[in-house]
């Protein structure tokens, strides 16, 4: 590994004083020192070193590709002005003392580097990359991906917990949307050099880089600025760490891409053939590991409407691949739809829930819930079901986020039934003679019933909550009973009474 300029700068900075220096490039390459010999020519991108202060004309001859680095032996030299790289030590320090820890230097990060190549070689993890690198940045260092789900992190313990984005959930989403609506800390996604990103949003500076998939940008590799403070040579040394974490990347999404696209393409063919061949389906999750004895789950999340100028369909199919592996989500008709594994995830339906709670609020998505389901039969089914529940959810109650299919089944059954007849139809007949009672003598049987039937006939509860009398509310009953010629006794005949209720109420939607 060759060094920079800037970094053979910092590391002679702690061990050396350094009375002057001069340096035509911070980035220059530098390959391992030579001492000086004057009937020897210079050889491109290295180092020299030497006890004397040369002459002026070697001065200006030399490339300026050259650093020499002076161990002076007197405390009045100093360099001469021109366009030329050098360090000029304090006065008697020795030269072979610097040319062994020069030596060293290369040493070290070599060492770290054949660290890194034998992790990518050996299959080793982003994690690991990190965790060998910690050492060299002597700062926590993370990978996420674009909408920063956490993919790899090492040291991300040393941050104060108010300025740590993926302990709470909700400040993460906060840091991304102040993130992406500020003009400091945008990065193009055609970046290939580091960019640092201020403290005011985070708490922290970091030093930011892009690391690339396919020739697009999919994560970001940060060096939080916490222990120490950013130095100039992190800007090389950055790239050096991004280029062995795209190498596991591409490794990574070489390993989990054919298993990836076969899902998708599965639920592709659930979603938009209704007459896919189920067996078949069937066999095609199981050969992925999706057994027909697995509990599923699905979401359909709406992404159409105000605030989604940061999140697109792919970023939030990322998002939910990022923090569910055993789930696969796709693009379908203008909503992202998810199917999640419970079974592998090792997760209850709320787990979900609360997991993606945040995210969906502070993204200002709206979502639907299927039930959970056992099997591949219903696959479509739950998609339909999460598709009612946001549909219909936003209908009833436009102001929520989230909406569940076990909270508008009741008014799903009742809309079904309305759809051909309206309720005054298909309610129970003598229904309509109590109705009609109320409006042609002022009477209150319908109020009365329903009293009634919600507090489970029980006539000192429902007297209460109508505010009269038990002798006025037995009255009332039996009048009622005598217009629907019944006792109200036959459990069959109760059901339909109750449901007769909502029925009506639909008419008046």
């Amino acid at each position: 590994m060759q060094l920079t300029s800037i970094l053979l700068y910092e590391n002679l900075k702690k061990k050396f004083h350094i009375a002057e220096y001069r340096l035509l490039s911070k980035n220059q390459p530098l390959a391992r020192p030579f001492f000086y010999e004057a009937d020897r020519g210079l050889q491109s991108n290295h180092i020299y070193l030497t006890t004397e202060i040369l002459d002026l004309e070697l001065f200006h001859s030399m490339p300026e590709d050259v650093i020499f680095v002076i161990c002076q032996k007197s405390e009045t030299s100093v360099l001469p002005k021109g366009k030329f790289s050098c360090i000029l030590l304090s006065s008697d320090t020795s030269a072979i003392h610097v040319f062994n820890f020069i030596q060293s230097i290369f040493d070290y990060y070599e060492e770290w580097e054949k660290q890194l190549v034998s992790i990518c070689q050996q299959d080793g993890s982003l994690t690991d990359l990190l965790d060998v690198s910690r050492k060299v940045f002597q700062n926590p260092l993370r990978i996420t991906d674009m909408d920063f789900s956490l993919t790899a992190q090492s040291g991300l313990s040393q941050i104060p917990e108010e300025f740590d984005i993926f302990r709470n959930p909700a400040r993460r989403m906060e840091y991304l949307n102040a993130f992406l609506q500020d003009e400091s800390c945008q990065t193009s996604p055609e970046e290939t050099g580091p960019v640092l990103f201020p403290e005011y949003i985070s708490g922290h500076r970091s030093l930011n880089i892009n690391l690339f998939l396919e020739n697009q940008a999919k994560y970001h590799l940060s060096i939080i600025e916490c222990e120490s403070s950013l130095s100039e040579s992190d800007w090389y040394l950055i790239t050096i760490l991004a280029h062995h974490a795209e190498y596991i990347v591409h490794r990574m999404h070489s390993e989990s891409s054919s298993r990836s696209t076969t899902l998708q393409s599965i639920f592709q063919s659930v979603l938009s053939d209704r007459t896919a061949d189920y067996m078949n389906i069937s066999h095609l999750l199981e050969h992925v590991g999706w057994l027909p004895e697995h509990t599923y789950l699905c979401s359909v999340i709406l992404t159409s409407g105000p605030g989604h100028y940061s999140l697109n369909d792919n970023t939030i199919c990322q998002y939910i691949s990022s923090d569910f592996p055993a789930s696969c989500s796709i693009v379908f008709k203008e909503h992202v739809v998810s199917f999640y594994n419970l079974t592998l995830l090792a997760m209850e339906p709320e787990d979900v829930f609360q997991s993606l709670v945040y995210f969906i609020r502070d993204s200002m998505l709206k979502a639907g819930y299927s039930r959970p389901m056992t099997g591949h039969m219903n696959l479509r089914r739950q998609y339909l079901q999460a598709l009612t529940a946001l549909t219909m959810g936003c209908e009833i109650q436009p102001q929520l986020w989230i909406h569940h299919f076990s909270q508008i089944a009741m008014p799903y059954i009742l809309k079904q039934a309305t759809k051909v007849f309206p309720g005054y139809m298909i309610c129970y007949e003598k229904l309509l003679d109590l109705q009609k009672s109320d409006s042609t003598q002022n009477t209150e049987y319908m109020k009365t019933l329903r009293v009634y039937l919600d507090h489970n006939l029980n006539t000192v509860q429902s007297a209460k909550a109508l505010f009269i009398h038990r002798s006025t509310f037995l009255y009332r009953l039996e009048r009622i009973k005598a217009i629907l010629e019944t006792d109200l006794e036959d459990p069959e005949e109760l059901f339909y009474l109750n449901l007769s209720f909502r029925l009506l109420d639909m008419d008046n939607l």
